[in-house]
């Protein structure tokens, strides 16, 4: 191979990796809308969004969506990222996996303007209530459209779960979650002009509350994310 390729050959290996690592999407051929749909089934013929008890543990079955709130009457206990409010989960069986699909709902800033929204982290539950794994939901995908609550979407893989807590930790609340909304546009008109838009950054404070929408994929293992 000649010498000067070389370089031109690393320099398009460096360009895939940077652009794989700042959108995990494409390293599997999708993009966010392909994802989303796949994960949350806008369109599809899925089971409707139903709410959760307000207190006590959440039993939830595979394939169906609850919408679950974590208020400040929530129990709070201590995890290994920090004292947190939180929601205990429970699945019919325990599963060797499980594919958690999470939807954190913005909500109003109680303490300003704007919107917070809840950093959710799993922790799977033995039979003696400790901490068995901690999982963070992460990355977490903005879904922001006009005249809908705007949404944080993930997907989490638990292993041998049939109990598990959603919380969040001491340390997120003050921070916020920052993505690119839209990336600037630039465009023709229909009369030869062009319009031009800058990138809009997102920035959503983290809050010790919050109200979310889980599910686990049916089939019992974590190919649902």
């Amino acid at each position: 191979m000649p010498a000067f390729r070389i370089p031109c050959l690393l320099l398009a290996m460096l360009a895939c990796t940077s652009a794989v690592a700042a959108n995990p999407l494409r390293a599997v051929g999708e993009t966010f809308s392909q994802w989303k749909q796949r994960l949350f089934g806008e369109g599809q013929a899925r089971p409707a969004i139903v709410d959760a008890p307000a207190s006590g543990d959440v039993m939830l079955h595979p394939g169906q969506p609850l919408r679950v709130a974590i208020g400040d009457e929530a129990p709070e206990r201590d995890f290994p990222e920090g004292r947190s409010h939180y929601r205990v989960i429970e699945l019919p069986a325990a599963q060797d996996a499980a594919a958690v699909r999470v939807q954190v709902i913005a909500r109003d800033n109680p303490d300003g303007r704007g919107n917070v929204v809840f950093k959710p982290f799993l922790y799977v539950l033995d039979d003696d209530d400790a901490v068995a794994a901690k999982v963070e939901v992460k990355p977490m995908h903005v879904d922001i459209r006009p005249f809908r609550p705007t949404r944080l979407l993930g997907c989490a893989k638990l292993e041998k779960v049939r109990r598990f807590a959603v919380a969040t930790t001491p340390k997120a609340v003050g921070k916020s979650y920052e993505s690119k909304a839209r990336n600037a546009v630039k465009a023709p008109t229909r009369g030869g002009f062009y319009y031009a838009t800058d990138a809009v950054k997102l920035k959503l404070p983290y809050a010790a509350t919050g109200e979310l929408v889980i599910d686990v994929a049916e089939g019992g293992t974590a190919e649902g994310c």
